[in-house]
């Protein structure tokens, strides 16, 4: 098993911004293969996983990318559709399911969701938004750069609802919870 199917299996929206970030390093990588399968077996050997499978799944990526057309910029097809997959089932848990704890996650994020629209120069869907934000500040943690306690504060919203979307995640594809 890879760390992307690992990640899939236990929490969509790590999973979700584990493929940014791999994205992002295979575009730094300038799609050079050789660089992507030491990349690949360093992480298996790292995670300890199996590092043909890791290698299959980061050149797959790449291979995706390409014919998506987000060898600059944008996501690629899996990526694309795990968004989609979110965005269902975000609907689903304020709509038809009526997970009360999905709601309150999502209203108390709600005001960061606004602060980032104002940001944004495009609309887009709350899932899109909350994985943006959530990116944004793993990549300033990565850099070491500061984060402001107002920030560091507002992004506990954004992560609780991260949370509770990918409990219902798990309730509504695996079962389970």
């Amino acid at each position: 098993m890879t760390v992307a199917q690992v990640k899939k299996e236990q929490h969509i929206v790590d999973y979700l911004l584990f493929c940014w970030q791999m994205e992002d390093l295979v575009r730094a990588a300038k799609f050079d293969v050789a660089m992507l399968q030491n990349w690949a077996e360093q992480q298996a050997e790292d995670e300890g996983t199996h590092p043909e499978e890791e290698v299959q799944w980061l050149l797959g990526l790449a291979a995706d990318m390409k014919t998506s057309g987000a060898q600059e910029q944008g996501h690629c097809n899996q990526v694309q559709e795990t968004m989609m997959e979110l965005a269902h089932l975000h609907e689903l848990l304020v709509g038809a399911m009526v997970d009360s704890n999905y709601q309150e996650a999502f209203r108390e994020a709600r005001p960061l969701l606004d602060e980032l629209t104002k940001r944004l120069d495009r609309d887009m869907h709350p899932v899109e938004k909350l994985s943006m934000g959530l990116y944004g500040w793993l990549v300033m943690r990565m850099k070491k750069t500061e984060v402001s306690a107002e920030t560091e504060s507002a992004m506990v919203g954004l992560r609780t609802w991260a949370n509770e979307l990918a409990k219902g995640h798990l309730k509504v594809y695996y079962g389970r919870g």
